[in-house]
C-alpha cells in the first residue's frame, strides 16, 4: 500500500514516535496510520528511520531522512510521543536513539566508558505512572506515563562493581497498558542502540497494586 502524507491537518505529524514539523512532498510504502482526538496522525513505518534536524539541515536534506548520530549527543526535547502498542521484546532489543540524551553536567565523569549502558523505555498507552528510577542512591531520571519512549546513557551514575538500581512507582489510578523499563549494556550502532538480554527489566501494568512499586535490583559493572 502507498501512503500520500497531507500536512494541512489540525494536528501534528507523527513518524515511528517521532514529530515532523517539516515534511518534503513523500511518498511512504508500507505504513500504518492512525489519528488521535487531538487531530495528530500517527505514522508506522518500519522500513524507514526518522531523526530531528534543526532548520538549517532540513533546507538540505528532509526532515524524514535518517543522518548519524553527531560525535557529541544533545538532551532530548523536553516531550516526546507515545509509541505504539507494547509487545514483548525481542531477545535482541533495538530502539531509535532520536531520543537520547547524556549525563548533566552535573554527574562527574563516569567511572565506566559512555554509550555502554543504557536506560530504556516502552509505554503501551499506559496512565497514572510515575516512576523514579536511583542508581546507588541518586535520582536519575524521572518517568511518566505517556511522555513516550526514553532512551538514556546511565553511565555517568555507575561504577565498576556491584550497583544498586531502585525502582519506585508513586502513581495513582493506573489506566491502559503496561510499561517497561530496562536497564542494561547496549551498544550505539549507527544510530540504534543495541540492547541484548537486558540486566533489569521492570514491569507496571494497570492491574497492579501501588503497595508493590518499588523493587531494587543488584546491577554488576565489570
Amino acid at each position: 500500500m502507498i501512503l500520500s502524507v497531507a500536512l494541512a491537518l489540525a494536528g501534528g505529524v507523527y513518524i515511528n514516535g517521532v514529530k515532523a514539523d517539516v515534511l518534503p512532498v513523500m511518498t511512504m510504502e508500507d505504513v500504518s496510520v492512525r489519528f488521535d482526538q487531538s487531530g495528530n496522525v500517527w505514522i508506522d513505518a518500519p522500513l524507514y528511520r526518522v531523526t530531528v534536524v534543526s532548520p538549517a539541515a532540513s533546507q538540505a536534506a528532509p526532515a524524514a531522512s535518517y543522518s548519524a548520530p553527531p560525535a557529541a549527543y544533545s538532551p532530548p526535547p523536553s516531550t516526546s510521543t507515545p509509541l505504539a502498542a507494547y509487545a514483548s521484546p525481542p531477545a535482541i532489543y533495538t530502539a531509535p536513539v532520536a531520543n537520547y540524551s547524556a549525563p548533566p553536567p552535573s554527574v562527574a565523569a563516569p567511572a565506566v566508558a559512555p554509550a555502554t549502558w543504557w536506560l530504556v523505555t516502552e509505554d503501551s498507552d499506559s496512565s497514572g505512572h510515575d516512576v523514579e528510577l536511583l542508581i546507588n542512591g541518586a535520582l536519575v531520571r524521572q518517568i511518566r506515563s505517556g511522555e513516550g519512549q526514553v532512551i538514556l546513557d546511565v553511565g555517568g551514575w555507575l561504577r565498576r562493581g556491584q550497583n544498586t538500581v531502585e525502582l519506585r512507582d508513586a502513581g495513582t489510578r493506573y489506566g491502559g497498558g503496561g510499561i517497561v523499563i530496562y536497564v542494561g549494556r547496549g551498544s550505539d550502532s549507527g544510530g540504534t542502540v543495541r540492547m541484548d538480554a537486558p540486566d533489569v527489566r521492570y514491569t507496571r501494568r494497570a492491574t497492579d497494586l501501588q503497595s508493590t512499586g518499588s523493587k531494587q535490583f543488584t546491577l554488576n559493572v565489570p
